[in-house]
């Protein structure tokens, strides 16, 4: 009595493992429809194949208890499948190539689902998708066939109402026999469980929660660098010394500004290699380097680098840099690119400081000059004073520079509000390379007081140059004036430096001294005398049409300039040789004068200079 007991109970567990529970459609619609609103429509659907092969396989199984004949097997899958209440009928047929009595070689079946539960729920709760919708039941056919065939044997839905289609319509074939078509499905069979993936997810969050811990750290411990004073150098040592990470800072042409975790040697190698790169990357007769707005990645031959922007008041100024020298050894990783932007926050943090800090100098030391210009000073030892808390010894020798800008192919100077742009460029590179000037804009120039001592005179080329590569679209030239040892006569020089400017028309830079006796017919303030002068010798000249006057006076003016040469003279005006001599004749004709005859031509030369320096004449 008791084995019979125990085999009853046996039994009843194990049809109680896999009895069939009945639910309505709209049941299981509600319970669809919370499992896409809480994992999405990519991940329920994934649920919902591995739900219906659980199904398929499971009426498979309980099949294949009463006949081992495929043929009866997937017969009996129709009654089956209707019998779950998934679908009202279902039309199919199917070719099966056999390698032997037991081994299926191919199959193909084509068949429609009509009444699809699945679809008509889907459109209630979800409206039209953009997929077919009928996942249980492609689930169901898949599991149902894989187990009666012994090989994997895929459904796929090729067609649905709940896309807007006619039919339900599904194709089977064995899973090889698709190719790349199933892809996506089956990365969705064969998904890991929810249990599996919480667990995977929980571990990612820890993960996430150690690495942030580290960010929150180490972005605490530079913003402290900072607030204590530390400089690029400092940040970039900590940086390495947090995160054993070889790091560098540069300017936005790739010149060391601070490095750290590798030698100078192998630096200089791979920032020459890197900005080689570059170069040869841009485009043809544009040697300028890139500018990098967000984190990049850069590779070359023997470097990899992760590189983000140091950015300040909304300008890129320049670079943060992971260096991996070796590449085979050491890759860039994700989580790197939250520490290297926060070293740039840093660095835009100190940058910022420092930028601040130099822009209220230079404008103490620009209304400084503008004071002195404007002798807005009660007593010589004031200024003197003023002076040596700037830094500038105002008791030595000194000269002043003015600096005209002009847009190319512009005439007009440049506006208002771009003189800024270019004295902070200007104090800036005096800044690094160490010279002393007081620096600011008077006149619609830009003006510089140099002290002797500063030995900046021989370096002003290299200056102009570094402000006309900063501004290609600018050309600048300067007029110097000669050395004054009285602040008291700063006006002179200032007078004297701006006659050298309107007398640099071929020239970047030219000095005062270098006028000759130009210079001195001016600097005796003979003004009234020149411009008499001039009216009487070149009057008929200023008679003609401005067109017409502009044109013959710069062409007399290159002509005597080149000293009577033809040849030069074309080519500066770009004139054919007739078309020079006509306009030459023409001169000649007005003036009545013979422009070979040399007493002749160095006065018209000395007396057009002489208006250039003025500033009457604009050649």
């Amino acid at each position: 009595m008791k084995g019979n007991l125990a085999s009853i109970l046996e039994l009843t567990t194990s049809e109680e493992k896999n009895k069939k529970m009945i639910t309505t459609s709209s049941a299981f619609g509600l319970l669809r429809k919370g499992i896409i609103e809480n994992l999405g429509m990519t991940r329920a659907k994934g649920f919902l194949l591995r739900y219906g092969w659980s199904l398929g396989v499971t009426d498979a199984e309980e099949a294949m208890k009463k006949t081992s004949n495929i043929d009866e097997l997937l017969q009996q899958a129709s009654i089956l499948h209707l019998s779950t209440g998934h679908i009202k009928d279902i039309q199919s047929e199917r070719i099966i190539e056999m390698s032997d009595s037991d081994t299926i070689k191919s199959i193909l079946g084509k068949g429609k689902w009509i009444d699809s539960f699945e679809a008509n729920e889907h459109l209630k709760h979800h409206g039209q998708s953009n997929i077919p919708a009928c996942h249980t039941l492609t689930g169901y056919a898949s599991g149902y066939m894989s187990t009666v065939c012994k090989k994997s044997v895929i459904v796929k839905e090729i067609s649905c109402i709940a896309e807007g289609d006619l039919e339900c319509c599904f194709e089977a074939r064995l899973q090889e026999d698709w190719g790349s078509e199933i892809r996506e499905e089956l990365k969705l069979y064969n998904e890991i469980n929810i249990i599996e993936e919480l667990e995977y997810t929980y571990e990612q969050l820890l993960e996430k929660r150690k690495l942030m811990e580290m960010v929150f750290k180490f972005h605490k411990k530079l913003t402290e660098s900072v607030s204590n004073g530390s400089n690029l150098q400092d940040i970039a040592d900590i940086t390495f010394k947090l995160l054993g990470m070889p790091i560098s800072i540069e300017d936005l042409g790739f010149q060391k500004i601070a490095y750290a975790g590798i030698n100078k040697e192998d630096y200089e190698n791979l920032s020459l290699e890197l900005k080689d790169s570059l170069v040869r990357k841009s485009r043809k007769n544009n040697p300028s380097l890139p500018l990098f707005t967000e984190t990049t990645r850069l590779k070359t031959g023997h470097q990899e680098r992760l590189i983000t922007p140091i950015i300040v008041q909304k300008k890129v100024i320049g670079y943060c840099s992971f260096l991996y020298p070796n590449r085979s050894e050491t890759r860039t990783e994700d989580n790197n690119i939250m520490f290297i932007e926060r070293v740039a926050n840093a660095a835009s943090l100190y940058l910022l400081n420092e930028k601040t800090s130099f822009e209220a100098l230079e404008k103490m030391k620009g209304y400084f000059l503008e004071q002195i210009l404007k002798h807005q000073y009660s007593a010589r030892e004031e200024v003197i004073h003023r002076g040596r808390y700037m830094g500038i010894n105002l008791e030595e020798p000194f000269y002043v520079a003015a600096l005209d800008l002009k847009e190319k192919g512009n005439t007009s100077s440049i506006r208002k509000d771009q003189y800024d742009q270019f004295l902070e460029t200007i104090a800036k590179y005096l800044d690094i390379q160490g010279y002393k000037a007081l620096i600011g804009q008077y006149g619609g120039q830009i003006i510089m007081l140099i002290p002797e001592s500063a030995q900046l005179l021989s370096h002003l080329g290299k200056m102009i140059k570094h402000v006309e590569t900063t501004h290609s679209l600018y050309e600048c030239k300067m007029g110097i004036s000669d050395s004054s040892e009285e602040i008291e006569s700063v006006l002179e020089s200032l007078e004297e430096s701006l006659i050298a400017l309107r007398m640099a028309t071929g020239k970047k830079i030219i000095h005062f001294k270098d006028l000759g006796i130009v210079g001195v017919l001016i600097n005796s303030k003979n003004v009234s005398g020149i411009k008499k002068i001039a009216k009487q010798e070149l009057g008929p000249l200023f008679k003609l049409g401005e067109a017409k006057q502009k044109e013959l006076v710069k062409t007399l003016y290159v002509f005597l300039a080149n000293g009577g040469k033809l040849q030069q003279t074309m080519d500066d005006l770009a004139l054919s040789m007739s078309g020079l001599m006509y306009r030459i004749n023409k001169i000649e004709s007005l003036l009545q004068k013979d422009l070979r005859d040399s007493t002749q031509s160095y006065q018209l030369q000395l007396i057009l200079d002489s208006l250039l320096a003025l500033g009457e004449l604009d050649i």
